[in-house]
């Protein structure tokens, strides 16, 4: 065969008509090794290596009824703390040989019934979702769809099927706690997007409600819909400073929130924490790397991508499961900035 660039792809067949062999050969040698000899397999091996040919994984699917793709939905790739998940997911479903589809939704639901009924299209061997918050088609959508499903981030009073994820709302409530008990009175959250990001709506509520039960003020919030950043932290600061001056601790969305607004205090001679405290979530490097350090929630995001495959890996091996929900728990990372 001329190895010019061809047009089109090298097929199955291109790589038989190379060596002589009948396409069932090559597809055995591939597929099915034990099948053929380890002199004739070595062969067609190289062939392949050298015409550059790619297995048509969505026809190996059909004939096998195994895909070896899950579809992972997330709402955005803006954010880096899905980088741990994704990393303890792929730590455990790519040594299986799995592949990681990738889907972001920005936080719409139509966007996310979109994804779903387009990658179940592809007959994947399994999904997982992020949030619990979905429309009832979605529901219906992943409900019938007679693989595995694993809903994470959250937890759901109903999961569709499989469930990873810790109480955004015992969050607020935790925090809220820890703020008056560190004997702060006007206490503020501020974040983004709480009108379609439904598990900051539960850390709001959380917040609000413990506030509320302490027979402190619950009504300071300072909410933006600009992406999530170090300048949008700034940002909020500020518009909490003008509208509530009186405010002595604030507990914002994310880590890179707290550090823009820790660097603007320190712009303006406000000290941390003396002045004012201020407290993130997530927990990632930024937080214990500021001066002073700031105190967050760590969420155990790479944990929850290995929990996540592991519980799929066993559905789809057949095998039984202790329980179909896993609470993966949170904690409060005390530091300087409290």
């Amino acid at each position: 065969m001329n190895l010019s660039r061809k047009a089109g792809r090298v097929t199955l067949s291109d790589v038989a008509k190379h060596l002589g062999v009948g396409t069932m050969t090559v597809s055995r040698a591939i597929n099915k090794p034990q099948m053929v000899s380890p002199e004739l397999r070595s062969r067609i091996m190289a062939a392949v290596e050298q015409l550059g040919y790619i297995p048509n994984r969505v026809a190996g699917g059909l004939a096998s009824g195994k895909a070896l793709s899950i579809p992972v939905i997330l709402p955005t790739l803006y954010h880096s703390v899905y980088v741990s998940f994704l990393e303890g997911l792929c730590s455990v479903l790519q040594v299986e040989g799995y592949q990681i589809l990738l889907g972001t939704t920005e936080y719409r639901t139509d966007t996310e019934e979109q994804l779903v009924s387009t990658l179940l299209g592809w007959w994947p061997d399994g999904l997982i979702i992020a949030g619990v918050d979905h429309s009832q088609r979605t529901r219906t959508l992943l409900g019938s769809a007679g693989i595995p499903i694993v809903e994470i981030m959250d937890l759901s009073q109903e999961p569709i099927d499989l469930n990873v994820g810790f109480s955004h709302h015992q969050v607020g409530a935790a925090v809220a706690e820890y703020l008056a008990g560190q004997g702060y009175k006007h206490i503020a959250y501020a974040g983004t997007q709480t009108e379609i990001d439904f598990r900051s709506m539960r850390r709001i509520a959380g917040f609000q409600d413990t506030l509320r039960r302490l027979g402190l003020p619950h009504h300071y919030i300072q909410r933006s819909h600009k992406p999530s950043s170090l300048a949008l932290g700034k940002e909020l600061l500020l518009g909490l400073l003008e509208q509530y001056p009186q405010v002595d601790a604030v507990f914002f969305a994310n880590d890179d929130q707290a550090a823009g607004a820790l660097f603007e205090c320190q712009r303006r001679g406000l000290a941390v924490p003396e002045k004012i405290a201020l407290m993130g979530f997530n927990d990632q490097e930024i937080a214990s790397q500021t001066n002073p350090a700031l105190t967050s929630v760590w969420t155990p995001r790479r944990e929850m991508g290995r929990k996540a495959a592991e519980m799929l890996l066993r559905r789809l091996r057949g095998q039984k499961l202790g329980k179909k929900q896993v609470d993966t728990g949170f904690k409060i990372v005390e530091r300087a900035s409290t």
